[in-house]
């Protein structure tokens, strides 16, 4: 079997599901290629994955670059908000999705065609928020399959059905009358079925245990002070590109986690080299933190609530207090909430005291630690992507 997976030119996308499918792929004999913008050749080919480059597919810096383009994803922008207009806003996708599922899609499809001229794939594997991966099948006649790596993003799904419906008609296909077609088939769920709620109308059939790093922790991880909680900390890759409240709310995390008793990590990004925010005694902080090696050593994970670490946490069994910005963020950390896994706090709210509150609450209460243990149980009996493997193939 021949499979292409198609990959929005994120990392925080491609390292924790589709390199590891990929890996399981190869690993049961199947020919592989990862599809995705030129610029994500070196994550791939290092992986030991083929790259299949698509040559009009930007990267998010290369699309912000463009004024077009440019601009908060989704973002609040007013504090005084009613809780209402709030959650209408937090409803709709924000401007990049929209063009991911628009124009962006029909570049992306573009280039996975022509290129499949060539590669000659049997089936396409896109995760759920790569549309173009999904269009290529369709105009190709490939059967497909979704990893479902944002899934709370399938309540998008009616706002971007006019836009994929337009590239459909592009590429000479057939309208499709279901806004949840896209979804439709093989959707590879990637947290126990608790985790979706049931009024979501795109749930999956097929849910699966993600793999997790099992390398070796560095040294300077291991000399930790242990007279105290420790807790992660970190907003991911994309928030410092796209939202330019970013450093604000690290500043109030960093600020907030001096304020209790434990012991902080805290991601920053590049940031780490030039931080001039405040730095206690009891927080350090990092360029990168290990989040598969060492959340299942934490007692909390502050977060933006984006999928991939929320799916680190539910599989380590730490609770999360999360501050979620755009995309599928806020209804997943209102998920998160809603299962007693953890706290969401408004971006808005989030100044250092609302942090400290919410922090030193589930830190304080261990029932939120005892949910945590229990939804990871429940992720740890989950079947692995080798049986994913295997239900693709029956695709074919």
């Amino acid at each position: 079997m021949r499979v292409v997976l198609s990959c929005l030119p994120y990392y925080s996308h491609l390292a924790p599901v589709v390199l590891p499918v990929a890996r399981h792929l190869r690993r049961a004999g199947h020919a592989v290629a990862v599809a995705s913008a030129p610029a994500m050749a070196e994550p791939i080919l290092r992986a030991g994955i083929e790259h299949l480059p698509l040559p009009h597919v930007l990267t998010l810096e290369e699309l912000l670059a463009d004024k077009d383009f440019a601009g908060s994803p989704g973002m609040p922008e007013a504090e005084d908000q009613t809780p209402e207009q709030l959650a209408a806003a937090r409803s709709r996708p924000g401007r990049l999705t929209l063009l991911r599922a628009g124009s962006l899609a029909g570049t992306f499809a573009r280039d996975l065609i022509a290129a499949a001229q060539s590669w000659r794939p049997d089936v396409i594997v896109r995760e759920n928020n790569e549309f173009g991966g999904y269009l290529a099948a369709e105009a190709l006649g490939l059967p497909r399959a979704t990893l479902d790596v944002s899934p709370l993003n399938a309540n998008h799904l009616p706002f971007v059905h006019d836009s994929l419906n337009g590239e459909r008609a592009a590429l000479g296909l057939e309208p499709v009358a279901d806004a949840y077609h896209p979804a439709r088939g093989l959707l590879a769920g990637l947290a126990p079925r608790e985790f979706y709620p049931e009024s979501m109308p795109a749930r999956p059939d097929h849910v699966y245990r993600s793999d997790v790093d099992g390398g070796r922790l560095a040294a300077e991880f291991a000399e930790l002070p242990d007279d105290r909680p420790l807790v992660l900390g970190g907003l991911g890759t994309v928030a410092a590109t796209v939202v330019p409240q970013t450093e604000e709310l690290y500043t109030a995390m960093v600020a907030a986690l001096g304020e209790l008793p434990c012991t902080a990590l805290v991601s920053v990004g590049e940031q780490a080299r030039d931080w001039s925010g405040p730095c206690p005694a009891n927080v350090r902080l990092m360029s990168f933190v290990p989040l598969s090696l060492l959340l299942g050593r934490a007692e909390l994970c502050v977060s933006h609530a984006g999928f991939g670490g929320v799916a680190l946490a539910l599989t380590a069994g730490a609770p999360m207090v999360n501050v979620p910005m755009f995309g599928d963020q806020p209804p997943t950390s209102v998920r998160v909430e809603e299962l007693g896994l953890g706290l969401h706090v408004e971006p808005t709210a989030a100044t250092a005291e609302a942090l400290t509150e919410a922090c030193g609450k589930v830190l304080a209460d261990r029932t939120f630690a005892h949910r945590a243990a229990a939804m990871a149980r429940k992720m740890a009996a989950l079947p692995g992507y080798e049986v994913f493997v295997e239900d693709v193939a029956a695709l074919c």
